[in-house]
């Protein structure tokens, strides 16, 4: 470490004092900063204190203005971590926040990475899709959701209660740009790889990733590197379609345009080829990929026996595919995937024998103290056509509350579809934790990210 990244003595951090506030222990580190677990001696409060290194004091001043604006929501309600004040302490920003219990990473680490069950998952990701819509209500991007910034609030007390944090990468919509490389890059959207215009969806598909990373036990996308995890996600998605690749302005680090072809179409570069147009340290990839397809993602947990637990696990692959779309115009929002049929559970509710199987799922989120949202009801292609009796084109459909309608006429298919009777079909036919946790906000190559979780344990990892 650099003399100049701390003007705070280490004895200081070890066991002193940051004014009123008496240092308890480290909880962790990381690119910008250090996190410490404090007892304000004035109110007897405990906190997390953050302190930012000296020469990253701008990325603290960022950040500052960032939970200033979350202070726009109720941060409760919305599952964001409740930042205190900041301060200087000789030279060096702090930042105070509620102190939370542990990441979904150390969570899964705890469990020695077993996937979660479906019911589980789907406590936190509700709460997720929260926190990310209400980000978006005020316009801000929180840019590196990953599960070491997906905190636990109090796990005994409150089993499955999650709160977002770190919000040092965050920003307002309109100052994404184009060429930015921001996001973690196991959790990063192809819209960032290729350089394409970003907006709200890279969080999506962030939250998607988190999701697969709490089904399978371990990261979808794995490497070390954009272009590893690029391949990755072309093997198990397909390639881009041609238009998302012709408008990328960083598309020719991952494809190659066959200019000699009649149709000029784009393919797959080789790690070879890679490195005659990137100063990436690597030339060969490493990355052994498990997943030819998300269908795939079953193969790794218990087989399931019974009905009711088939048709949720379709239902969450479903819910899967529309948060993992490669085009981000056409990927499911944060109130759409609200509506989706495995998070409001209306798949189950007709399926004999899975009364005491609901009733569970039912009471999970209650424990979690969950608040109620507004959110878009978001009817599959085969809820519909469970309805209809007949195939349609369109994959996205709207309900009504009791009554499925067709996409294009909006007439209602059959009034006794009542929601979560007759809607929930399955749909869609199309072991390492590798990832080195880097980020960059510039064109460049990869770089070490912020020291962002405020929990009672560490990452540690690279960050």
């Amino acid at each position: 470490m650099n003399r100049g990244d701390f003007l705070i003595n280490e004895n200081e951090i070890q066991s002193g004092k940051l004014g009123k506030y008496q240092i308890e222990t480290i909880l962790g580190q990381g690119g910008f900063g250090k996190v410490v677990k404090c007892v304000n001696l004035d109110t007897k409060e405990v906190m997390a204190v953050k302190i930012v290194k000296n020469r990253h004091e701008w990325v603290g001043r960022k950040e500052v203005a960032m939970l200033k604006k979350l202070r726009e929501l109720d941060q409760d309600k919305n599952n964001l971590v409740k930042f205190a004040k900041h301060f200087k302490y000789k030279g060096c920003m702090c930042l105070t926040f509620e102190l939370l219990d542990l990441s979904v990473w150390h969570f899964m680490k705890k469990r020695k990475f077993e996937p979660l069950h479906l019911s589980e998952i789907r406590v936190i990701t509700q709460q997720m899709l929260v926190a990310v819509e209400a980000l978006k209500s005020i316009g801000l991007v929180h840019a590196d959701i990953k599960p070491d910034n997906v905190m636990l609030v109090n796990h005994k007390s409150q089993p499955l209660r999650i709160k977002l944090i770190d919000f040092g990468l965050a920003r307002t919509v309109n100052k994404l740009r184009q060429c930015m490389t921001i996001q973690t890059v196991c959790y990063r959207a192809p819209e960032v790889f290729l350089g394409l215009p970003l907006n709200e969806a890279i969080d999506m598909w962030s939250l998607g990733c988190v999701v697969a990373f709490m089904f399978i036990g371990q990261n979808l996308y794995v490497g070390d590197f954009a272009f590893e995890v690029m391949r990755v996600i072309t093997q198990i998605h397909g390639q881009p379609e041609d238009h998302l690749l012709d408008s990328g302005v960083k598309t020719m680090f991952f494809f190659k345009k066959e200019k000699d072809s009649p149709s000029a179409s784009w393919r797959p570069r080789t790690p070879e080829l890679t490195m005659q147009t990137s100063s990436s340290t690597s030339s060969q990839s490493t990355v052994s990929i498990e997943f030819n397809s998300l269908d795939d993602l079953t193969k790794v947990r218990p087989k399931v026996k019974n009905r009711f637990e088939r048709e949720d696990t379709k239902a969450f692959l479903s819910f899967l595919k529309h948060v993992l779309r490669l085009d981000a115009e056409k990927r499911m929002t944060a109130s759409q995937a609200l509506g989706h049929r495995f998070i409001t559970m209306r798949h189950l509710s007709s399926i004999p024998k899975a009364k005491d199987y609901l009733s569970s799922a039912h009471l999970m989120i209650e424990n979690s103290q969950l608040e109620e949202t507004t959110v878009e009801e978001f009817i599959t292609s085969s809820e519909v056509i469970r309805c209809k009796g007949s195939s349609i084109n369109s994959s996205d459909h709207p309900c009504s509350a009791g009554n499925c309608k067709d996409p294009q006429t909006s007439k209602h298919l059959n009034k006794n579809c009542t929601t979560g009777q007759n809607c929930g079909t399955p749909p869609d036919s199309t072991k390492a934790n590798k990832c080195s946790y880097r980020t960059a906000e510039t064109t460049g190559a990869d770089s070490p990210i912020s020291a962002p979780t405020y929990h009672r344990e560490w990452n540690d990892r690279i960050c």
